[in-house]
């Protein structure tokens, strides 16, 4: 009878371990999640604010061109990503940038790698980090008609 004695906390132990580690999971999951959300903004935020560079000189002869500092060090790009916090532990960082085009549409290309420190500090995967990239092309025209090419 006595050999039973004890096993219920055995088993109280084990339930808690497993419980603890889904939590783990779970929240790490979230913050995944919460990661990519936060790569894919900067990353539009940052080739938005690189495709409103125009340059001044090659507008005031007629053509519309992204200003080639753009993807600078100092450009609007870097400086927008340098200026990213979104939280406790959140860090963002430009990997690449690059002026693209086609059909006449100049365009810029980021790519911005997002790095979080999880919120369980038992964390066994260490920081959690994410990297995408997104697009913004200019769009010439009116206020009343908007051109395809520019």
């Amino acid at each position: 009878m006595n050999r039973e004695k004890g096993s219920v906390s055995v088993w109280v132990v084990i339930v808690a371990a497993v419980a603890f580690l889904l939590l783990v999971l779970v929240v790490d999951g979230g913050e995944v999640m919460i990661a990519k959300a936060h790569a894919a903004d900067i990353a539009e935020q940052a080739a938005r604010a690189a495709a409103d560079d125009v340059d001044q000189a090659e507008l005031q002869a007629g053509h519309v061109v992204i200003s080639p500092d753009a993807c600078g060090a100092g450009g609007p790009a870097a400086q927008l990503i340098a200026n990213y916090s979104k939280g406790v532990n959140v860090t963002a960082s430009m990997q690449n940038c690059q002026l693209i085009g086609g059909g006449g549409q100049p365009g810029v290309e980021v790519w911005v790698r997002v790095q979080m420190t999880p919120a369980i500090p038992a964390n066994l995967f260490g920081a959690i980090s994410v990297s995408t990239h997104e697009n913004a092309f200019l769009k010439c025209g009116t206020a009343n008609q908007v051109s395809r090419t520019c």
